[in-house]
C-alpha cells in the first residue's frame, strides 16, 4: 500500500510517498517537488520558470498534472489543512485556496481516503512544539532515524525562511509520517504512550482527537 503527504503551495509543493507493508512497516520512500533553480532539478524535482506561464491558472495546471500523477497509486492522502490565520497578500491567499481546493476535489473524485491535518498539529507531532519554525522542522527531519528522502542536493535550512523546495518536502514528510502513525494506531500496531500523541490523536476536554474522525472519502 502507498500513502502520501502533501504540503501544497503555489511555488514549490512538496509530496512525500511511503510504501508500507501489511504490518505498516515502511519499505520505500519517495519525495517530489518543484524548484525555480535548475541546478536542483531531478526526475523528482521539477524545474520551472514563472515566465513560461501565461497566467497563474496556466501554472496551476502545470503543477496539478504532476501532483495528481505522483499520488495516483496512493490509497491514503494527507494534506496540510488551510491555515485560518495566514497573513500575506489577499490575492495570494485566494490563489492558494483555489489551487489546493482543486487538488482536494480531484483526490476526492479519485476515491482517495483523505485526511486534513492542522498545521499546528503537524508541527507538534513532528517537533513536540506547535509553533515550530522551518529550522526546527528541518532539524527534526535530519535527526529522524528511519527511512527518509535523500535531500542532500539542497543547502541546509539555516534561516527562518529556508529553501522553499526543501522546506515543503520536509513538511510533506512530516505529514506522511503523521498519517502513517495514525494508521498504525488505528490498526493497533502501536500503542499511544506519549503525551503529545495523546493530545493529537485522542484529544482532550477542549479538542476532539484525530482518531474520533473518519477519513473523508467518496463512497458512491
Amino acid at each position: 500500500m502507498k500513502i502520501a503527504g502533501l504540503d501544497l503551495s503555489i511555488t514549490s509543493s512538496g509530496v512525500s510517498i511511503l510504501t508500507i507493508s501489511d504490518h505498516f512497516d515502511v519499505t520505500n520512500v519517495e519525495a517530489f517537488g518543484f524548484t525555480e533553480h535548475r541546478k536542483y532539478s531531478t526526475d523528482h524535482i521539477i524545474f520551472y520558470k514563472n515566465d513560461d506561464f501565461r497566467d497563474h491558472y496556466d501554472k496551476f495546471f502545470f503543477m496539478f498534472k504532476y501532483i495528481l500523477d505522483w499520488v495516483k497509486d496512493c490509497d491514503y492522502v494527507a494534506v496540510e489543512d488551510y491555515a485560518m490565520g495566514s497573513t500575506g497578500a489577499t490575492g495570494m491567499i485566494f490563489d492558494l485556496g483555489e489551487f489546493e481546493g482543486f487538488i482536494r476535489l480531484s483526490l476526492f473524485e479519485q476515491r482517495k481516503k483523505l485526511r486534513f491535518y492542522a498545521i499546528n498539529s503537524i508541527k507538534k507531532f513532528w517537533t513536540g512544539y506547535g509553533l515550530s519554525d522551518k529550522i526546527s522542522m528541518y532539524n527534526a527531519f535530519i535527526n529522524f532515524n528511519g527511512i527518509k528522502p535523500d535531500i542532500s542536493q539542497f543547502k541546509p535550512v539555516t534561516n527562518g525562511h529556508g529553501s522553499k523546495t526543501i522546506s515543503d518536502i520536509v513538511d510533506s514528510f512530516a505529514i506522511v509520517m503523521m498519517l502513517l502513525t495514525e494508521l498504525q494506531y488505528r490498526a493497533k500496531i502501536k500503542t499511544i504512550t506519549s503525551d503529545v500523541d495523546k493530545a493529537i490523536f485522542l484529544g482532550s476536554k477542549k479538542n476532539t482527537g484525530i482518531l474520533a474522525h473518519d477519513f473523508i472519502e467518496k463512497l458512491e
